[in-house]
């Protein structure tokens, strides 16, 4: 069970960092898009949920491949810790000018994100002869 929740955490943890990981490389493609006080333009927005869907991807994929047993239900947990952060960053921002379609594009495509790859890691994983 801790190993379990430990990896939960632990590919969530990851795929906030990796998001925020983004953030310089987002400042270069981008110039004078991602400052303090200044909404981004919609094509760097674009360009974040697309990083972030992958980024999503790959986590999931992760928790699933190390998951010790019901991968399945490691990357549910994963997706609901994931949605109800997001849920808890997108209430307080929501009136700050900010195009909505940001906010909810993150929220619809994480869980599918999930599923994604969930399914990548079944995809992969090593078939076994019975």
């Amino acid at each position: 069970m801790l190993k379990s929740l430990a990896l939960v955490l632990g590919c969530y943890v990851l795929s906030v960092l990796l998001v925020l990981a983004t953030d310089p490389l987002l400042s270069a493609l981008f110039p004078g898009d991602f400052v303090q006080g200044r909404i981004p333009s919609e094509t760097s927005l674009m360009a974040s949920t697309g990083l972030f869907i992958g980024i999503s991807i790959l986590c999931a994929w992760l928790c699933a491949r190390h998951a010790p047993r019901l991968p399945g239900r490691h990357v549910l947990w994963f997706m609901v810790l994931g949605e109800l952060m997001g849920i808890a960053a997108t209430i307080p921002n929501w009136s700050k000018g900010w195009p909505h379609w940001y906010w909810l594009s993150w929220l619809l495509s994480w869980p599918l994100s999930c599923w994604l790859g969930l399914r990548l890691a079944r995809r992969s994983a090593p078939q076994r002869e019975a």
